[in-house]
């Protein structure tokens, strides 16, 4: 879907400009999708900075200062936010085509891959903004296929990345 909308929007090889990067819509919402599956941190911290009390039944007490970490390679997976968590589907992310709006979250804190809130990822657009770019133009010029046979295994340090690499056959797109 990605290689027919780069097409679409970048025929003959064109250049990619700026007034182009509105029109990558599959683009964008593949892109999202792999930072809900596979997160580059997935996971951050924060301190608590005043006595909390969460739920009714079973009440959860959050001293002050207590650190809390929130796995977000877990909670992009929960089957009560996300329908069919652990399939691939970029289309969860597709924008309305009447509207271009984008779709409702079924929580506002439910997609968390630069963390949330006021002290979320400085360079989240800046990130998501590079990524469009970058995915668009190695779309444009390459031909890739993974190679068959790959133990694919994330392993989680600071960061999240294919344990043994991640092996893909590349060559140089004719356009």
């Amino acid at each position: 879907a990605c290689r027919e909308e780069v097409d679409r929007v970048l025929p003959n090889g064109i250049e990619l400009t700026n007034e182009h990067l509105q029109d990558l819509l599959v683009c964008e919402a593949v892109i999202n999708e792999t930072l809900r599956l596979y997160p580059p941190a997935p996971f951050f911290s924060r301190q608590c900075v005043r006595e909390h009390t969460i739920g009714t039944e079973r009440q959860l007490h959050i001293p002050q200062g207590a650190i809390i970490v929130v796995n977000s390679y877990a909670f992009h997976r929960r089957s009560d936010m996300w329908p069919r968590a652990l399939e691939f589907d970029y289309t969860r992310w597709m924008r309305d085509p009447k509207t271009g709006l984008k779709p409702k979250l079924p929580h506002p804190y439910a997609y968390l891959p630069f963390a949330a809130g006021p002290r979320n990822c400085i360079g989240q657009n800046f990130a998501l903004l590079e990524a469009k770019i970058m995915l668009a133009m190695f779309i444009q010029r390459c031909n890739f296929d993974l190679v068959p046979g790959q133990k694919i295994v994330p392993e989680i340090k600071i960061t999240m990345r294919p344990k043994y690499g991640l092996w893909a056959n590349i060559s140089r797109r004719e356009i």
